[in-house]
């Protein structure tokens, strides 16, 4: 951040993002996941299409983050419980 004096409300937003996308030592999760129930995707320009992209079904997704969010209370409740077990 020192070389970047005064775009630090620029770079603030990549580190922030950084920190959201990283798996902490305690819960062994992403802050993201935690808060969305879901993986965050960053979006990059694509020339080939990944086999992720392009086995991609829109419908199939839908029901996938229904799923997770109706998972998302169980998910976090272990987290906390992983991360009451590091504090010991």
């Amino acid at each position: 951040m020192g070389k970047a004096k005064g775009r630090w409300t620029e770079e603030l937003i990549e580190v922030l993002w950084a920190y959201k996308c990283t798996s902490q030592t305690t819960t062994q999760e992403t802050p993201y996941n935690l808060t969305y129930g879901t993986e965050a995707m960053i979006t990059v320009v694509v020339v080939e299409p990944t086999i992720r992209r392009q086995m991609f079904d829109l419908n199939l997704n839908e029901e996938s983050l229904e799923v997770n969010l109706d998972l998302v209370s169980e998910f976090r409740d272990k987290s906390r419980i992983r991360e009451a077990a590091c504090k010991i």
